[in-house]
């Protein structure tokens, strides 16, 4: 099968032998452009928090050169394809591999073990270019917001970009093949690039308004900036003159104006992509467009330099290194990194890229020896990724086999002598408050969650559903509601345990982040805000209705209010929760309001990994640790006499310091949320109260 019409027969397919045609200047220059503003930003997130857009600018980049390779020397037949994603995998895939490699040796000898599981999932999901999709789950994840950053993480964009090599041949083989099997004047090429672009603009907008996380990181969202750059490309193969020669200066400079603009004028808080991407994509479009190498006045001068060519050279592998040092070195160092180590990293980066480049890159992109014949690209390129992909499994099955061991260990600590052992050991006096051994493995901690994470009984974004998890007896003879945020959660696993021993029964009405108040909650777009509070109203209603014996609360309360004022949020949900606590008692629901936990500056597991020597180091003042408590404060005021509360702060701090680690047992899986052996360590102090409050 044929897949376009004929190409100049003197072009051949495997590019080994093809005469290389000297990069475009002004394309170079906004390569060094580009990676500049990615890596400065990196380095100096404060000073240039939109230097993210030099990512966008690669894209319009790329999208230009590869449309213009495949316009110009159309694919013929399915070798054609081939020969192009062969080039593709010379390209790119060594040196990608490469430091995937040297990066998860780096985070096996340097990183916390925490962090290990995690480093290793992406590693894989970056040798497969899939990355990006990765990226996009944890996006969602609530819980993962506080996961230290992995090395690998700026490979979503070059996900993105294989992805684009992948489909965008075939979009114009097809649209080729149209044009060949119908043989009209409709211009198939032309329609199918602009419908591929108006269609991924489109999405890219809904999506960025209503999924801003996820929508970042997609390749739908982003396909209409390749293809921006198709465009321009396509105006030009078919030989359009797209500015006047004295427009081409002025339109380069326009364009570079917008780059440095959005890099200047956005932060994290910008909606991106969405119609933001705007700026800084169509600026580099018009910089390309202007085609301004030999016009009088155009940035030629600045972008003709040798050090800026040479960067724009070996952008890529600035790209791919300079994260990695990022990430790794104040862990090799034990301390932040401040301007004069930054500064020096950036060198070191820059001469790895150039090492990576001589030695790497160019030796394999001209290699005959790959090239013909082909399936040698191949195999090598296969080859490279599953290497990288078995290393990241072992590591991370090593991982879990710790883990499970620690889990075994927990299991038989629970059932054994415990009389130091977690919240016991705040308990007793002649214990160790922190405890003198580990008792519970930090990459254990990481994943010691709840029972109601792996039976997914939360409601969360975009609050659309009503799930509710049941535990304890099937006949019980009390029925408890368990409600709140992911703070009321993590009670879960004590509540579950007595429930069952007693003979009742806990049912959870859980929400992700939003809380029981008759309010709208500012949380990503506005209809969240909006169905944060059609799911407090169902949660109060249920369980109103719910003939329930009891309901057991607790929450965090960090959402805005919408209308109110940040100094005021406390007071006002202090007083919603108020109304809240009314409705269940008003309804003869008695409640127990059990007091949020401490708050530690940093995930206590990760902490417990880079200090496990000294299990104290991981704690916090008490002042700043213990947050305020509306829902608490609340339920101290109420004077129905069917409001009880529990205040459990001395099982985690003592003497004005909050610990992470109490009894050998690290307390929490990250940063705020209880870890469920934890949990269960509390159900002492837990069930009398609940046993007071049920009438028993």
């Amino acid at each position: 099968m044929q897949l376009a019409t004929a190409a100049p027969a003197s072009a051949p397919t495997t590019g080994a032998s093809r005469p290389v045609e000297p990069p475009r200047r002004d394309i170079q220059g906004l390569r060094a452009l580009a990676v500049g503003l990615v890596v400065l930003s990196h380095f100096w997130p404060g000073r240039l928090p939109g230097g993210y857009i030099g990512v966008d600018v690669f894209f319009v980049i790329s999208g230009f050169l590869i449309t213009s390779h495949l316009l110009t020397k159309p694919p013929q037949r399915w070798r054609d394809l081939g020969a192009f994603w062969g080039r593709r995998v010379r390209r790119l895939l060594p040196a990608a591999s490469l430091v995937l490699l040297v990066s998860l040796a780096a985070s096996v000898a340097f990183l916390p073990a925490t962090a290990l599981p995690r480093i290793a999932h992406e590693t894989a999901s970056a040798a497969l270019y899939v990355e990006n999709w990765a990226l996009a789950g944890s996006a969602t994840d609530y819980f993962a917001a506080d996961d230290l950053h992995t090395p690998v993480q700026h490979y979503w964009s070059l996900s993105v970009e294989e992805q684009f090599y992948i489909v965008w041949p075939l979009v114009i083989g097809a649209a080729l093949w149209c044009a060949r099997r119908f043989r009209s004047r409709f211009p198939w090429v032309e329609v199918g690039l602009a419908a591929v672009f108006v269609a991924s603009l489109a999405y890219s907008f809904a999506d960025t308004a209503s999924k801003p996380a996820q929508a970042y990181f997609v390749t739908p969202t982003r396909m209409w900036e390749l293809a921006l750059g198709g465009l321009v490309a396509l105006v030009a193969v078919r030989g359009y003159r797209l500015v006047p020669r004295a427009g081409r200066a002025p339109l380069a400079w326009l364009g570079i104006g917008a780059i440095v603009a959005s890099a200047l004028l956005y932060d994290a808080a910008t909606p991106f992509p969405g119609i933001a991407a705007l700026l800084p994509t169509v600026g580099a479009a018009a910089v390309i467009a202007a085609a301004a190498d030999d016009a009088p006045w155009s940035p030629d001068r600045v972008w003709s330099a040798r050090g800026v060519q040479l960067t724009g050279d070996i952008s890529y592998s600035i790209y791919l290194w300079h994260w990695p040092l990022i990430v790794v070195t104040p862990f090799v160092l034990g301390h932040d990194v401040y301007w004069p180590v930054k500064i020096a990293l950036m060198v070191v980066a820059f001469l790895l890229a150039w090492l990576t480049k001589v030695l790497v890159e160019d030796p394999v992109r001209r290699s005959r020896g790959l090239a013909r014949p082909l399936w040698r690209t191949f195999l090598v390129g296969a080859l490279l990724m599953g290497v990288t992909v078995g290393a990241a499994t072992g590591v991370r099955m090593h991982e879990e086999h710790v883990a499970q061991q620690a889990q075994d260990a927990v299991a038989s600590a629970l059932h054994a002598d415990s009389t130091c052992f977690g919240a016991a050991a705040a308990r007793e006096k002649a214990c160790d408050f922190v405890g003198s051994k580990l008792l519970t493995p930090a990459t254990y901690a990481k994943t010691d969650k709840a029972q109601v994470y792996e039976d997914d009984c939360w409601n969360a974004q975009p609050f659309t559903s009503r799930k509710t998890c049941t535990y304890g007896a099937k006949n019980p003879t009390k029925r408890i509601a368990l409600v709140g945020n992911s703070h009321g959660g993590y009670w879960q696993p004590a509540l579950a345990d007595i429930a069952t021993r007693n003979g009742w029964q806990v049912t959870t009405y859980l929400a992700s982040q939003c809380y029981p108040a008759d309010a709208v909650q500012l949380i990503g777009p506005a209809s969240d805000g909006e169905n944060c509070r059609k799911l407090a109203r169902w949660q109060i209603s249920s369980i109103a209705s719910g003939h329930y014996d009891l309901v057991v609360a607790s929450n965090r309360t960090w959402l805005q209010l919408k209308g109110v004022a940040a100094a005021d949020r406390g007071d006002v949900a202090r007083g919603l929760f108020a109304k809240t606590l009314k409705t269940w008692t008003d309804a003869g629901v008695p409640a127990l309001v059990i007091r949020d936990v401490p708050f530690h500056q940093k995930p206590v597991p990760d902490c417990v990994a880079e200090n496990p020597t000294d299990l104290a180091a991981c704690a916090d003042p008490e002042k700043t640790a213990l947050v305020r408590d509306p829902l608490f404060e609340a339920a101290r005021g109420d004077r129905s006499g069917m409001v009880s509360t529990l205040d459990l702060t001395p099982r985690f701090c003592k003497d004005g310091t909050c610990y992470g680690v109490v009894g050998g047992v690290i307390a929490y899986f990250d940063q705020g949320h209880m870890s469920a052996t934890f949990s269960r360590t509390l159900e002492a102090d837990v069930e009398a109260p609940l046993a007071r409050a049920l009438g028993e």
